[in-house]
């Protein structure tokens, strides 16, 4: 699998356990942002280094929206949310990866639609709330993907 020595993501792969990370398999990893408050915010990075789907592989398309359903299904479940945003830019990390976001009834207007680019990236979500929105959202996948 290419990896680059350089690249946030690929580094972040090459840890040990990582109590953030929901779901992994071959190709893909899913773990909880550490970006911002919002408990549910997961991000689907691909294990292999590439800039956007369309340097995917075969493989690689064909699991994808597998995945992504049942991520976005497992944000529903466990956020009660009423929408579930996903956007890729790659921009500050140029490597594959898919934001997907619970907007729930309390998200203010502000940082809805679009507004979600504008949402605070600190403070973080508490690191008690988020290892127990994790390993909710762990055996809510588990169940989904099983």
């Amino acid at each position: 699998m290419r990896q680059e020595s350089n690249c946030k993501i690929c580094q972040g792969q090459g840890e040990r356990a990582d109590e953030y990370v929901v779901y992994e398999d071959a190709l893909w990893r899913v773990r909880h942002s550490r970006e911002t408050n919002i408990a549910g915010y997961l991000v689907l990075e691909s294990k292999r280094h590439f800039l956007d789907l369309s340097e995917a592989n075969d493989q690689e398309c064909a699991s994808y929206g597998g995945v992504l359903k049942a991520v976005t299904q497992t944000i529903r479940r466990v956020t009660k949310c009423s929408r579930v945003y996903t956007f890729s830019l790659a921009e500050m990390v140029p490597h594959f990866h898919l934001h997907v976001i619970p907007r729930t009834n309390y998200l203010p207007p502000a940082y809805r639609g679009r507004g979600i680019m504008s949402y605070p990236v600190s403070p973080s979500l508490d690191a008690n709330v988020a290892s127990l929105v994790c390993e909710r959202l762990r055996r809510t996948l588990a169940a989904v993907a099983g």
